[in-house]
């Protein structure tokens, strides 16, 4: 119970009353960019001064509100995360096998991955790779590497998820950046695509904003065309 309480607060903000439709980031904490993508989504990304340099957090919405948070490091370890409403915190077991490493396929082009996360549900292993395709791209002005990447995620609970696509690494926030993925699970299959649109930095409008804008309901959230900003 402690726990969700000091959650619930950190999701909420210290000033969250200044302005219903702006995120407000735990006290210590501050706000580093904002990104829209395609899918109704918007992540908010900022950085403690209590954390280890280099990690960083991310608070994702759908136009519901706040479902996903999750906090990793300079290399991109997942070093905990949270599904949003119920309540699950997944944390990495360390150390890690084969850790991920931002650092080795900036270096080499490719970066292998088995850790294993656990929660109180259950224990997970993840498994795979990430590779640079040399098919950079820059969306609203942001330079973007290219990646594609494949990840088995095995768990305790029988669960058995593949999960393949393409996303982007940002050299300038040391973080990936989602793009299109496919989930397979048994004999269901689910396409996503979370392509970023725009990157909203502090001082700009839209920064930290709870309000998703692209391939959403026009009654939920304000529809913007998606070749805004994009040169794909």
């Amino acid at each position: 119970m402690i726990r969700l309480i000091a959650l619930l607060t950190l999701i909420a903000g210290p000033a969250a009353a200044q302005d219903a439709s702006r995120y407000y980031p735990p006290e210590g904490c501050t706000g580093v960019v904002t990104v829209q993508t395609r899918g109704c989504i918007v992540n908010n990304i900022y950085t403690c001064a209590a954390d280890q340099p280099g990690d960083s957090w991310r608070l994702m919405f759908n136009q519901d509100g706040p479902v996903f948070l999750s906090k990793i490091d300079y290399e991109t370890q997942w070093l905990e995360s949270y599904d949003l409403f119920p309540t699950r915190r997944e944390t990495l077991r360390q150390p890690a096998p084969d850790p991920a490493s931002l650092t080795e396929l900036l270096e080499t082009g490719i970066d292998t991955f088995d850790f294993t996360q656990t929660s109180q549900q259950r224990v997970t292993r993840v498994v795979g790779f990430d590779r640079l395709t040399g098919e950079d791209v820059v969306i609203d002005g942001e330079p973007l590497l290219g990646t594609e990447f494949s990840v088995r995620y095995e768990d305790s609970t029988g669960r058995d998820l593949q999960v393949r696509g393409r996303e982007f690494v940002s050299v300038k926030h040391r973080r990936f950046i989602s793009g299109v993925t496919t989930l397979t699970r048994g004999d269901e299959v689910e396409e996503r695509d979370r392509t970023p649109v725009e990157f909203i930095y502090p001082g700009e409008p839209g920064f930290f904003s709870q309000t998703p804008l692209y391939e959403c309901e026009a009654s939920l959230a304000r529809f913007v065309p998606i070749t805004k900003g994009s040169d794909q």
